[in-house]
């Protein structure tokens, strides 16, 4: 009898498990860049010619597994990146701005529309931006580029 009990209550717990583990687990995309992925508010950027506070703009960052979304304005621009080491490649901009015809659209970013300081909030001048990563932690990413310093902090 206490066999039989036994076999049940085992049974009765591998059910209980099979139906509620799915609960318990998720579909979400796993982080994969560590502390870089999240949103990021620019507080700073430093250039030869001084250093500008631009936590008033309320330009923001967000990374997300390969790919990054730069927010401004109700302007949004996205590019794919890659992170490795110390370094970071921001490539194939693409922009879509509420204020366009279709604004469903996303189009890519020219370069006389870079050269014409589309995303120089940013300190991006160019269609393949490098960084190299001055600090990263849970709390800030400083980046450089050439002579171009942006500081962020995580939201």
């Amino acid at each position: 009898m206490k066999r039989i009990l036994f076999s049940l209550s085992f049974i009765f717990s591998l059910l209980l498990f099979s139906l509620f583990s799915p609960l318990f687990t998720s579909c979400d995309k796993v982080p994969i860049n560590g502390v870089l992925d999240g949103l990021w508010q620019i507080m700073t950027i430093e250039t030869p010619a001084g250093t500008r506070d631009v936590k008033a703009d309320r330009a923001y960052l967000s990374i997300q597994l390969h790919l990054s979304e730069w927010d401004h304005n109700q302007n949004r621009y996205y590019a794919h990146f890659s992170h490795e080491g110390d370094s970071l490649l921001f490539y194939d901009f693409a922009h879509n701005s509420k204020h366009s015809s279709n604004a469903d659209d996303d189009t890519w970013i020219t370069p006389s529309e870079m050269s014409a300081g589309l995303l120089d909030i940013w300190g991006i001048h160019t269609l393949n931006a490098r960084f190299h990563i001055n600090r990263l932690n849970g709390s800030t990413l400083i980046l450089q580029a050439a002579d171009t310093t942006l500081t962020f902090r995580k939201l």
